[in-house]
This record gives C-alpha cells, structure tokens and sequence, in this order.
C-alpha cells in the first residue's frame, strides 16, 4: 500500500513537469552556480523531481543549459522590441513616441529588466565556445535587428525621421548604446540617476532620426 501511495505521488509531481519548469530552474541555478558549477542533481532538487525525470525533455546537461539560455535571451530581447513597437503603434505624434520610449528607458532600471540583463549577457558570452548556441542567439538578435529598422523606416515614413542612414545601423547603435544599464550595473557612480539615461538616450535618438 505504501509503495503504492508513494508510486502514485511520484507520477503526479512527474506530471507536471514541463520543459519550461526545467528551464526556469536551470536559469535559476545558472546564475547561481555558473555552467560549470550546474549540477543536474541542484536543477532536479529545485522542480522536486528525480534527475533521470530531466531527460525526459532534454537529451542531456549541455542540451539544457542551451536551452535555457536561448530561451532567456530570446524572452527578454522580444519583450524589449515589443513594447517598441506598442508604443510606435500608439503614437500620434512623434512626441508621443519620445513619451513611450522615455517609459521603456526608465524601466530598464527596474530590478526584473535588471535580472534579465545579466541573463541576456551570459547568454551571450556562453556562445563563445558554442558554435551552435551561437547560431541560436545570432538568429533571435537578427530578428530584433531587423525589428527595429523597420520601426526606423516606418517613422520615417509618417515624417517623423529625415535622415537617410541607413535603418540597419540606426538598429545596431541603438542595441550598443543599451549596452549602457549594464556597464552602471557593474561600476556604479552616485549621481547618475535612470533619468540621466533616459535623457541622453533620447537626445542620441533625436540626433540620429534628425
């Protein structure tokens, strides 16, 4: 009877469990322990769960910690560009448009946008001696890439935008001056405040849509 009972509560866990439940925890255990500090054993601690239970969605500890890579990095990149584009939709004017950036700027300070940085980040230098991670993430960042040029061109369509760069490297220098939130999370200096930032995002964007 006991075995049974203890059968029983072993499937019902196992139900549950779902590809994305394993990478919320491998991200978790990521930033806490490193790629070569993961251990399945930590990853199947924290879902409750046996470790041959992982593999029943993974093949195996590389093809997780892939995953969970491509997965965070591709979550935060498409949440950035949607809002961009949200807010260019919204827009009647482009000093709306200026509005609903300067909201997005400032909530790239928050702790969540934060968290989600340093993920994006080791998402990146993970692909460094990983040929086919960094096949994935080049395919997720060309995507947003391109998003964002035709964001470029469509503001330049509605009149709002004069200059004739061209809408890619518009795309690639707004990606390099985002780069800015990570460089305050590492050395922070009093004084510097998101709405400096903010400021001094939309004076680069005025700048190169002039």
């Amino acid at each position: 009877m006991v075995d049974s009972l203890r059968s029983t509560r072993v499937n019902v866990r196992e139900a549950v469990l779902t590809p994305e439940r394993i990478l919320n925890a491998v991200s978790e255990q990521l930033e806490l322990s490193g790629i070569a500090g993961l251990r399945l054993r930590d990853v199947a601690d924290r879902l409750n769960v046996s470790v041959p239970s992982l593999y029943r969605f993974f093949e195996d500890r590389e093809a997780m910690i892939a995953a969970a890579y491509v997965r965070d990095f591709a979550l935060q990149t498409f949440v950035d560009i949607d809002e961009m584009q949200q807010v260019f939709a919204s827009a009647e004017t482009v000093e709306d448009y200026e509005q609903g950036l300067r909201r997005i700027v400032l909530d790239i300070f928050s702790e969540q946008r934060r968290q989600s940085r340093w993920r994006k980040l080791a998402a990146i230098a993970a692909t460094r001696h990983d040929a086919e991670l960094m096949e994935q993430i080049a395919s997720v960042q060309a995507e947003f890439t391109e998003r964002v040029a035709a964001i470029f061109v469509a503001a330049r369509d509605r009149g709002w935008v004069t200059s004739t760069i061209n809408p890619m490297a518009f795309a690639f220098a707004v990606q390099g001056l985002a780069l800015g939130p990570l460089f305050a999370d590492v050395a922070p200096i009093a004084g510097v405040t998101s709405e400096d930032f903010t400021d001094v995002f939309l004076l680069f964007h005025r700048a190169m849509t002039a």
